[in-house]
């Protein structure tokens, strides 16, 4: 089995000068719709870490729902953690998520805010993981013991209606695989899981019910979705459904069932490999562990003969860390790429690697392999 996480020993120190939150927003034709709600703008929220030396890693963190919560996750960067993360070296970017995690403990229990926390500190983990490889000089998948720079790729987040346009433009593009929204009352779901097959024959095709179901409906469901051959079909339940229930739920066989972006720790996540449901186990790296915690969970999902598909759906940096995650920790997974309009995404860092033939190759430079457009963030940063 590959290692971990690099050993501190071979990597540079870290002195930090700067942990800087920025926050980006852009304007959008059309909302993004969910079973929970919609996402009526887009958001990334960025994190620049930069050490004594003058080297500079870039972060990501999750902040697309509520759409407020972006300036939360900022507050907690720039009024905690930045503080924290400055106050020593560290000899990795391990020991300070660590710390990070540590001393920001009770804050949490205080707050009610362990998911904010969590998200805030997954952000400032990447980016300084980004910094020790850029200053190594090396891709951050090479670092983490990867073996590939390449990673399988779909296009994500499709509303149940409008889709068309999108599709065409994402075949186009290269994509052969596609997620569509769920969750709608079957009329609406199945009119759509029929024109999306109309549109990309038996291609891959993977749902989204966004916790939108119950047990019940979810069993009743289940034989009659799985009927379009559908890869997987993700977070049925609510993410804080019991064991038992995913355990009801794969007994009903057809589509394996996906699920993780919204647990929180590795206790959780354990919890749900260890019970067997989940076919395909989705951490978002933006939200909970960074490289830290993220790249271990991934390597035991694939050692336990699940599918590691990394989450996540906003910038270009959080898509990049997932796909470096991805390509180290091995597996036939897939990579998460929202396929819905969003100009930061689009132009932030100059768009994203083209896919072909479904598979997205990883930038040849250093750490993430990408960076962001200073006239761009200058023209789009709030706050």
């Amino acid at each position: 089995m590959l290692a971990q996480l690099p050993n501190a020993n071979a990597l540079p120190a870290l002195n930090l000068a700067k942990v800087e939150p920025i926050l980006l927003r852009a304007k959008i034709d059309s909302p993004i719709v969910t079973s929970f709600g919609n996402i009526p703008e887009r958001a990334v929220l960025l994190v620049r870490a930069e050490d004594k030396d003058g080297a500079v890693g870039w972060g990501e963190v999750f902040g697309n729902f509520p759409v407020h919560g972006a300036e939360n996750r900022a507050h907690l960067i720039r009024d905690f953690l930045a503080a924290i993360a400055l106050s020593e070296s560290w000899d990795s970017p391990a020991t300070a998520f660590d710390a990070l995690t540590r001393k920001t403990h009770i804050m949490t229990l205080q707050s009610g805010e362990p998911g904010p926390f969590a998200q805030a500190i997954a952000g400032v983990d990447i980016a300084l993981w980004d910094l020790v490889a850029r200053r190594l000089g090396v891709p951050l998948w090479r670092l983490m013991g990867g073996e590939r720079d390449t990673v399988p790729s779909y296009a994500s987040g499709l509303n149940p209606t409008g889709f068309e346009d999108i599709v065409m433009q994402k075949l186009k593009e290269g994509y052969n695989a596609f997620k569509i929204k769920i969750g709608f009352g079957q009329d609406t779901d199945f009119a759509a899981l029929n024109g999306m097959r109309a549109l990309i024959g038996d291609r891959e095709l993977m749902t989204d019910v966004n916790q939108g179901w119950g047990i019940e409906t979810a069993c009743d469901h289940w034989r009659a979705y799985s009927e379009f051959d559908l890869k997987w079909i993700e977070e049925p339940l609510p993410a804080d459904a019991s064991i038992e229930q995913w355990k009801r739920l794969a007994d009903q066989g057809g589509s394996p069932i996906a699920a993780g972006e919204n647990l929180l720790g590795d206790g959780q996540f354990d919890a749900h490999i260890a019970s067997g449901a989940l076919g395909v186990v989705q951490p978002d790296m933006c939200k909970w562990g960074g490289f830290t915690k993220t790249l271990p969970l991934a390597r035991r999902i694939v050692d336990a003969g699940q599918r590691y598909c990394p989450h996540f759906l906003a910038g270009p940096m959080g898509i990049l860390a997932s796909a470096h995650c991805l390509a180290a920790a091995g597996g036939t997974g897939i990579l998460e790429v929202d396929a819905n309009p969003n100009p930061l995404r689009e132009h932030l860092t100059g768009g994203l690697p083209p896919i072909d033939s479904g598979i997205m190759t990883l930038p040849t430079g250093a750490g993430l392999g990408i960076e962001p457009d200073p006239d761009f963030m200058k023209a789009h940063r709030v706050g």
